[in-house]
This record gives structure tokens, C-alpha cells and sequence, in this order.
């Protein structure tokens, strides 16, 4: 908050609400017995005491922070990068080659849930579905949509019969629910009525099995991208629907400005600016 002169700018950056910092400052207040800060209107400036309790308490973070950031580097000896399967494969695994610090990069992938556990033994870096707020810096790259994909032999222009559907809602309350969503959006939905369908509990299953022939799939749209460019996959619709989810790259605020962990962050955030995914689209007569 002394750098900013802000309680709420400082809250943005800390992930807490005004009211903690609030809070924390009347308990300064209480324990030191004199007022920090002085409000007029919405000007905030530090009292002496605050300003000479503000430089020292800033002095003794900093050096709290260099003896983390020290700690994790003796015993980290390669960046390790948490994220789940689906993104891992058909985002980031791709576009890894891409990187201009992999010649002298010490990398590791690991593989979590969608919602890893967030501690320094685990990972550097966090890809996650929500943003991380305590103790985090958060920033969004991509929202997720569902593009539907099969083989040449699954979604001919001509096809009679009825089409076979890969759905990854799997429990019985919400089975299919993509589907129905999906051939609601582009009004096909009397398809359902002569479908055959095939369960998959996972995105990485499902266009695996669509790979196969064994039918069309609901996948990310980075996780059909690549294996529609190499032509093993086709898109069946150019419809893209929006799962609702979206995901986020996190670190937490004492590392962010490591360098290998500030190198690979904004390395992140140019491929998402500078080169989005390509926009499928159907084949031509199809």
C-alpha cells in the first residue's frame, strides 16, 4: 500500500479484499498506538510513523522474499510446469518447440488436475480452469470452446445413416448435455433421435476415439487443431461453443520476477496475442 498510496490497488495486487487491509491497518493502529495514514477526500498519505514503519517493513520483506527465492532455486534444478492433460497436449506441449529460451530452458511438464495442489514442491507455474487469487498473480490466456470433429468416413456431406457421437458428459444427470447444447446451436438437434453415442470421461479420450473413426467428437479447439491441419481429423461444423471454461496461468507473487518464470510468463502471453489458434472450418463440399 506505500507504493501505491492506495488501499485498493494494493488489494488488487495482494488478491484481498479493501476490507483486510482495513482491518490489518486499525490492528497496526491498536498495536502501535498512533494513525499510519491520513485521508483527505481520496488523497492517502502516511503519517511519519507509517512512513518510517512502511520503509522498514518493506526492507524486511524484501529480504524475506530474496531468502525464498533463494531456497526454492537450491532445490529446484529444472522450471516445472503443472498443467492438466487436455491444455498440456493441445496447447502448450505443441508450442513448447516454439520457445526461444529451450536451447537453454530446464523444463519440466507434470500433469495435474484441473485444480492442482498450489504448493512450491509441486510447480513454478500453475495452468489452471479458475484464477488462483491468495498469494497468486492470475492472468487469463484463453476462453475454451468445443469444436465437433471425425474422420472423412464420420462426416461425409452425404451421409445417410445416422452419426455416431462422442459425448464426454458421462454421469447420468448430464449425459450428453454437450450434445444437446451443441446441435441446439447449430439447429440440428433431430439428429439425437438416430445416434448412436460413445461415452469418454476425458477430452484426450474423445478425440483419440474420434481419431479411430469411431465417431464426432466435442473437443477444445486446441486439441483438434493440430491433428486438423495434419489431416486426420476434419471439422464437422463451424460452430464453436463455449464450455464455460477458460484457462488461466498462475504464479505466485514472490517469484514472478525469477527469470526463468518471468522469461517463460511472457512467453506464454505472446503466443496467446500474437499467434491464436488458427480458426477451423469445414472442408470444402462438405
Amino acid at each position: 500500500m506505500f507504493r501505491h498510496r492506495s488501499i485498493a490497488k494494493a488489494a488488487d495486487e495482494l488478491a484481498i479484499t479493501r476490507s483486510a487491509i482495513s482491518h490489518q491497518l486499525r490492528y497496526l493502529r491498536t498495536q502501535i498506538g498512533e494513525d499510519l495514514i491520513e485521508k483527505t477526500g481520496r488523497d492517502l498519505s502516511f503519517t511519519e510513523r507509517g512512513t518510517k514503519l512502511a520503509k522498514s517493513l518493506s526492507f524486511a520483506f524484501a529480504q524475506i522474499e530474496h531468502s525464498i527465492q533463494k531456497s526454492i532455486s537450491e532445490t529446484t534444478p529444472a522450471l516445472r510446469v503443472a498443467v492438466c492433460t487436455s491444455f498440456g497436449s493441445g496447447w502448450l506441449i505443441p508450442r513448447v518447440k516454439l520457445y526461444a529460451h529451450a536451447a537453454d530452458c530446464r523444463m519440466q511438464i507434470k500433469l495435474q488436475a484441473y485444480q492442482p495442489d498450489l504448493s512450491d514442491a509441486i510447480a513454478d507455474i500453475f495452468f489452471t480452469t479458475t484464477p488462483i487469487k491468495d498469494g497468486f498473480w492470475s492472468v487469463k490466456l484463453l476462453p475454451e470452446d468445443l469444436v465437433a470433429v471425425g474422420t472423412a468416413e464420420q462426416i461425409p456431406p452425404d451421409r445417410k445413416r445416422g452419426y455416431a457421437l462422442i459425448t464426454t458428459e458421462v454421469e447420468e444427470r448430464g449425459f450428453m448435455a454437450d450434445w444437446q447444447g451443441y446441435l441446439e446451436l447449430v439447429d440440428r438437434k433431430d439428429l439425437l433421435d438416430n445416434a448412436a453415442v460413445l461415452g469418454a470421461s476425458h477430452y484426450l479420450f474423445a478425440v483419440e476415439m474420434a481419431e479411430q473413426g469411431l465417431g464426432i467428437a466435442l473437443v477444445p479447439h486446441f486439441l483438434a487443431e493440430q491433428r486438423v491441419s495434419e489431416g486426420g481429423l476434419q471439422v464437422w461444423n463451424d460452430a464453436r461453443m463455449p464450455s464455460g471454461r477458460a484457462y488461466y496461468l498462475n504464479v505466485k507473487h514472490a517469484r514472478r520476477n525469477e527469470p526463468d518464470i518471468r522469461n517463460f510468463v511472457n512467453w506464454v502471453r505472446r503466443m496467446v496475442v500474437d499467434a491464436p489458434a488458427e480458426r477451423l472450418s469445414v472442408p470444402n463440399g462438405a
